[in-house]
């Protein structure tokens, strides 16, 4: 047998092949994980581009109304039935009313008011009208309508019904009227009506004190809830005048805030009017009067009467005249601390653009060396003389120089500006505002101040987050 020899067995390795796509995808991915570190980390600015706009500032008030109301006596005694409902217009000689000394016609007339079948297709054509306009203006923020349309609904049924059973008892009226029993009562003057009565009729802005406000005690006496009168007692009362009149209480603040409102050598401005009942909005020239001692402001109205002659006492929204300027939301707005620096002590860089100051720098033999120090001016306060620099340039304590002079001054005074931060350049660099006015949201800045803001200028919408020289990310 032969002997087998030793084989010698070397594994083959294959060679390694490097694979580029894998390489590529793992630098993209790594890459991309800590692009997405530094975004969760990071502070992000949102950014706001300053608009062109307007504001409206209001308050809401609660006000007295006067108007011109002529209110007519009853000259007799007996039962009363009315033939026309609030806000109606008269004319002269028009119906308003009945009043029978005996009761027995009152009672046909008032019985006749409650079959609302005896209603003819044109009545019922009529009220159907009242309805479709309702439903066509109907919204549920204004619920409180319903009752209005309610008692519109039925003083127009009991208009109608009053009147068709007046027109059936001609004959019978016609012989209590010859036997002094009864009496129909009509417009002697044009305008509209009013069936209530509450001490104010005969109160005129001229004759108005501050103690005839009061809200909280005021009594309205319907005097259609009277089945009867009396002679000497109220019927109705007619206005005559379209002009009418809103008095509303001010405090000290709320005054200063409308005397800006108006012009040099004037008295009066024009004022928005929102009436919180219905939403209706009006214009009303305004003035400041004084009361016993009491500020009022005093609303002149000459439309939209009618729509309120139900009402003593209204709640009204005021809005000062629109501003319009350049427009930045509220959270923008920030404040930053300034050193202030004459003016004259603003000079030039040499052979540059720049400005800044002379800046006195003593040495260790004590003699003193001037060097220009450039600083960024933030504003320049025409009254004072003082220019608002950046704390950062210049130190509390330094001195510096006049230009062309030896005069020395040292930087002592500070000062705090309202302003925003303008990231135009991908940096937050420190813009003063000069407010016009502001509501809840927004405030409207003056336009084409020397070191403010332009128009489309890219702002950072949250100023308190920001500081000077932060980059944009």
């Amino acid at each position: 047998m032969k002997k087998k020899k030793n084989e010698t067995i070397i594994r083959y390795r294959k060679p390694v092949h490097i694979n580029i796509g894998i390489i590529v995808f793992a630098f993209v991915l790594i890459y991309f994980l800590i692009y997405l570190i530094n975004f969760l980390t990071d502070k992000h600015i949102s950014i706001y581009e300053v608009q062109k706009g307007q504001i409206m500032k209001t308050t809401y008030y609660t006000g007295l109304v006067l108007r011109s109301e002529n209110v007519t006596y009853s000259d007799t005694s007996g039962n009363i039935n009315y033939y026309k409902k609030e806000s109606d217009k008269a004319g002269h000689s028009d119906l308003i009313c009945s009043i029978d000394r005996d009761g027995s016609i009152s009672q046909e007339i008032t019985a006749a008011g409650l079959d609302g079948t005896a209603l003819s297709k044109e009545e019922l054509s009529g009220i159907q009208g009242i309805i479709n306009d309702y439903t066509a203006s109907q919204s549920d923020i204004q619920f409180y309508n319903v009752y209005s349309f309610k008692e519109n609904v039925n003083a127009n049924v009991q208009e109608n019904l009053y009147q068709s059973a007046l027109n059936q008892l001609t004959e019978q009226t016609d012989s209590a009227i010859s036997n002094n029993t009864f009496s129909f009562v009509r417009a002697s003057d044009d305008g509209i009506l009013a069936f209530y009565t509450d001490g104010y009729e005969d109160v005129t802005p001229d004759s108005f004190t501050a103690d005839m406000y009061n809200p909280s005690s005021y009594i309205k006496n319907n005097l259609k809830s009277n089945l009867a009168v009396s002679s000497g007692q109220a019927l109705y009362k007619t206005i005559t005048d379209e002009n009418w009149y809103i008095l509303i209480p001010l405090n000290a603040e709320q005054v200063q805030q409308y005397q800006q409102e108006m012009d040099d050598g004037s008295d009066s401005f024009i004022i928005n009017v929102i009436f919180k009942k219905d939403n209706c909005r009006s214009y009303a020239t305004a003035s400041l009067k004084n009361y016993d001692g009491q500020d009022f402001i005093q609303l002149n109205l000459n439309s939209s009467m009618i729509r309120y002659i139900s009402d003593r006492y209204l709640e009204v929204e005021l809005g000062s005249a629109d501003h319009e300027g350049l427009k930045i939301p509220n959270s923008a707005v920030t404040s930053k601390d300034f050193l202030l620096i004459p003016e004259d002590y603003i000079s030039q860089g040499d052979n540059s653009s720049s400005r800044g100051v002379l800046k006195v720098d003593p040495d260790k033999k004590g003699d003193n060396s001037v060097e220009f120090v450039s600083t960024d001016i933030y504003y320049t306060d025409s009254e004072t003389g003082f220019c608002y620099v950046n704390a950062a340039d210049i130190q509390p304590g330094d001195q510096i120089q006049k230009p062309d002079s030896s005069d020395r001054y040292e930087v002592s005074e500070t000062g705090t500006k309202e302003g925003v931060y303008n990231m135009n350049k991908g940096y937050a660099v420190f813009r003063i505002i000069e407010p016009i006015t502001s509501n809840e949201e927004y405030t409207i800045i003056q336009t084409g101040t020397r070191y403010g803001l332009a128009l489309y200028d890219r702002i950072a919408l949250d100023g308190s987050a920001v500081s000077e020289g932060e980059f944009a990310n």
